[in-house]
């Protein structure tokens, strides 16, 4: 199969060479080869980004660029396990991968938070959906929430998605490293070494390939945000919702299901993550801000050392297990976004390589559904008219917009996460924003829209207004909060207003729809704001 990608990349230089650089003075070598679109980077960002065009365009001639190659072992991939409403959208509607996603991964019960450090589960602050009512269920088994979401093995999902872009005619070069590009509006010219050396002439490229890997320059702006995190896997299935024998514990959810949560432990400073996975590992990480402590572990024991400090059921679960071996890391990450991420001149940063802002909420799925999205858009702009210079200022300006909206739930909030009342009012608005705009617009199609977001100003001039109000309130920790005090457990599916907004993004018949929609969010956020700043007037 390699081989025919390979043969046909041969000859499709020879047939649409001249089309693709026609009247640019662009001159091709007998050893160059030539395609529509190349990607640099064979992970998630990239292998989605080519399906999402291949799809759009059958026509187009793309080549993607992967140093490693499939399938990848299971188990000890990266993380980013956890997939949120926007980017499992993306996976299981635009890219059609809900056969997959219901078959090979799990289904996922929603973000489940844990506030205090008692042994005993039930003796803690819980905030999370509880009740089966909510839920979905295929043959008596659970499928999920209302709006799918989905825990992954990343390996598992990334070779399933190397299968259906070499299926859909995407060439995939494996074994390949890209060692130069030479940007020119007129055509770029791609360096490649390793099992598939030499040259291509391409009318845009995508660099796809992290934030360390070739991009076009090493600009990127920092965002006033930086976290620790060291994590690791390990070998068996932890469900946390066997960490308590009493019944009132029992009782509030099903059994079993909290596992297909993903499960946030916090403290001061700190959060920690547990998350089953369906290679039937758990991954376990903890991710700190290093202004209010430090996380400084070499290995696995140091690690479960650092937890049993400030969580001792944690560290006794992970003492009784066995980490996998050889997957364990640490990475000291700064909250920045590549500038520009979109060009003019053909050419944009998607993925890691464009943007990292913080893992709680598991944002970077999104991140890299709303950017390819954008992108996609983009190109068939370029195919269809060739003026795309105001096209890739919005699309500039949206996704910018969207990462530093991220970053500011994120920033100087992390001294808080020990206060059960303050996370679960931030949990309740955070949520409450995402589905009732990102996730209404984005299952929409409405993200990008030049039209409808243009007469959208006056509700995101509001909804920035809003959160601006409402995140320098949670940074100073002076709100009023949402639940009276005394309260020790949550259930997310039983406060109205928010399964109102919840259920309101999945299905609104057109875009008038849509805006009606969002107005009503707004004036329920207007209120909720007002009850949470009630505490300085």
């Amino acid at each position: 199969m390699l081989q025919q990608d390979v043969q046909r990349v041969l000859q499709y230089a020879d047939r649409h060479a001249n089309r693709i650089h026609e009247n640019k003075g662009v001159r091709l070598s007998s050893d160059t080869r030539a395609c529509d679109v190349l990607v640099t980077g064979g992970g998630l960002a990239g292998l989605t980004f080519a399906l999402q065009l291949v799809r759009r365009r059958p026509s187009l001639h793309i080549v993607l660029v992967d140093e490693g190659h499939r399938p990848a072992p299971e188990r000890t991939s990266t993380i980013g396990e956890s997939f949120a409403e926007v980017g499992a959208h993306y996976l299981r509607d635009v890219l059609s991968l809900h056969d997959h996603l219901d078959a090979h991964q799990l289904p996922k019960f929603g973000l489940r938070f844990f506030v205090g450090n008692a042994f005993d589960l039930a003796d803690r602050f819980e905030i999370g959906p509880l009740s089966p009512a909510i839920c979905e269920f295929t043959d008596g088994r659970f499928a999920g929430l209302p709006l799918r979401t989905h825990q992954v093995d990343r390996a598992r999902l990334e070779n399933e998605l190397a299968v259906r872009c070499r299926a859909e005619g995407v060439s995939v070069c494996q074994g390949t490293r890209v060692e130069s590009v030479a940007l020119d509006g007129a055509g770029h010219r791609v360096t490649m070494t390793g099992e598939h050396d030499g040259q291509f002439a391409a009318r845009w490229v995508v660099f796809a390939g992290g934030a360390h890997r070739p991009s076009p320059r090493r600009d990127r702006r920092p965002l006033g945000h930086r976290v620790q995190a060291a994590w690791l896997r390990v070998s068996e299935d932890l469900d946390v919702g066997t960490w308590s024998a009493r019944t009132d514990f029992a009782n509030r959810a099903p059994p079993g299901f909290r596992r297909f949560s993903t499960n946030h432990f916090m403290g001061r400073g700190y959060w920690i993550w547990v998350i089953a996975l369906p290679s039937g590992v758990t991954s376990v990480g903890v991710v700190v801000d290093p202004d209010v402590l430090a996380l400084t572990p070499s290995n696995p024991a140091e690690l479960v050392d650092w937890i049993a400090a400030r969580d001792k059921r944690l560290a006794t679960e992970l003492a009784a297990v066995t980490p996998v071996p050889g997957d364990f890391h640490v990475a000291d990450i700064e909250a920045s976004i590549a500038t520009p991420c979109f060009s003019e001149d053909r050419w944009a940063v998607v993925g890691h390589a464009a943007a990292f802002v913080d893992v709680l909420y598991s944002p970077g799925a999104d991140l890299i559904a709303i950017g390819n999205t954008l992108l996609v858009d983009l190109i068939e702009r370029d195919l269809d008219t060739q003026r795309i210079v105001g096209a890739s200022a919005l699309c500039e300006r949206v996704f910018g917009g969207f990462v530093e909206g991220l970053v500011d739930i994120y920033r100087g909030q992390y001294v808080h996460f020990d206060r059960p009342n303050h996370v679960a009012t931030k949990v309740v608005w955070d949520s409450a924003l995402y589905f009732g705009f990102h996730t209404l617009l984005f299952r929409h199609g409405l993200f990008g829209d030049p039209g409808f977001l243009a007469h959208l100003r006056p509700e995101l001039r509001a909804i920035q207004s809003l959160q601006a109000r409402v995140q320098s309130r949670m940074r100073r920790g002076d709100i009023t909060p949402l639940f009276p005090e005394g309260t020790t457990t949550i259930d997310w599916g039983e406060i109205d207003w928010l399964i109102d907004t919840y259920l309101g993004a999945k299905a609104q018949p057109n875009a008038g729809a849509v805006r009606a929609q969002l107005s009503k969010v707004l004036a329920t956020l207007e209120h909720v704001a007002r009850h949470i700043e009630g505490a300085a007037g």
